[in-house]
């Protein structure tokens, strides 16, 4: 980081999908927090880089979830999550599924984002 001053950001979004989405990331080790780093990292590079992420997360506009079958709709948001990674630079290649019950990946999350805030 460059500047010492930092800065947040927040979204609102509906809690179920923020699960889902937390659940997602932290089956490949990775957070919430560490994902937006990594996007705003590349899109403020501008440029081939923005370009790059921007097709990424266009690239399975065509279909909704509702249209697909749960395999077809699996098999699409993973190709998303990989292409997505390697855009941003996360070796995804080798990660393997935690094995853990959901409801522990997501008290570890809900610690870690107390942590980041300085609450735990």
């Amino acid at each position: 980081m460059a500047d010492a001053t930092i800065s947040q950001l927040n979204i609102r979004m509906p809690a179920d999908l923020k699960e889902r989405g937390n659940a997602t990331l932290a089956l490949v080790g990775s957070s919430p927090a560490r994902i937006i780093r990594k996007l705003w990292e590349k899109i403020s590079e501008g440029g081939e880089a923005y370009e790059a992420v921007t097709r990424v997360l266009d690239g399975g506009a065509g279909a909704t979830v509702s249209s697909l079958g749960q395999e077809e709709s699996l098999e699409r948001a993973s190709c998303l999550f990989e292409d997505l990674g390697a855009t941003l630079g996360l070796d995804l290649a080798s990660f393997e599924p935690d094995a853990r019950p959901m409801t522990e990946i997501l008290e570890e999350i809900e610690w870690e984002q107390l942590t980041e805030r300085g609450l735990a």
